[in-house]
């Protein structure tokens, strides 16, 4: 991995130009796995993320090298989960995580889903999730294995609905 903490203002604008967004392929497992490390969710299979189905993943690319991924799934017909959301150390700040979790949003939008369930441990990241994406808190959920941030024993669970996320939206689907 490059340290890419030095790189800031017009270099990291030049990058986030040239990043792209595509479904993820079958050889993207691997470098799915090396963004969620430095986040600790790399632990796959586990009792907190049983698999990683690639055919439910986004990955984020910048000269060809994966710097993001996010997965999702389908719970029922009308009801889906994210799973994973991560941008590698040195890409944040740029709007990866926001153009990632607005690719699964369309993607399961376009499957019939129209709520969207959510789980986080990080404070922060519960923030950006409703500031960003109209999610709201529904309660708790204890985790059961080293997971994501390892000072905080359990989830918030978050539920957007799909439908009026859509509506706001800047980029449509």
């Amino acid at each position: 991995m490059h340290d890419h903490e030095t790189t800031k203002g017009s270099l990291n604008q030049h990058m986030s130009d040239s990043i792209v967004i595509l479904p993820a392929r079958k050889y993207d497992e691997s470098s799915i796995l090396d963004v969620m490390r430095p986040w600790n969710m790399h632990h796959v299979p586990s009792p907190e993320m049983e698999e990683l189905d690639l055919s439910r993943f986004f990955v984020a690319l910048s000269d060809g090298k994966v710097i993001g991924a996010a997965g999702y799934k389908i719970l029922t017909p009308t009801t889906g989960k994210t799973t994973l959301l991560g941008v590698l150390p040195g890409y944040g700040k740029q709007g990866v995580g926001k153009r990632l979790h607005h690719a699964r949003c369309q993607a399961m939008y376009k499957l019939g889903i129209r709520k969207v369930t959510t789980n986080s441990d990080l404070p922060s990241t519960i923030r950006w999730y409703q500031q960003h994406f109209g999610y709201k808190t529904v309660g708790t959920l204890k985790k059961v294995s080293s997971f994501g941030s390892p000072d905080i024993d359990h989830w918030t669970t978050m539920e957007m609905d799909l439908e009026a996320y859509r509506n706001v939206a800047t980029e449509k689907f």
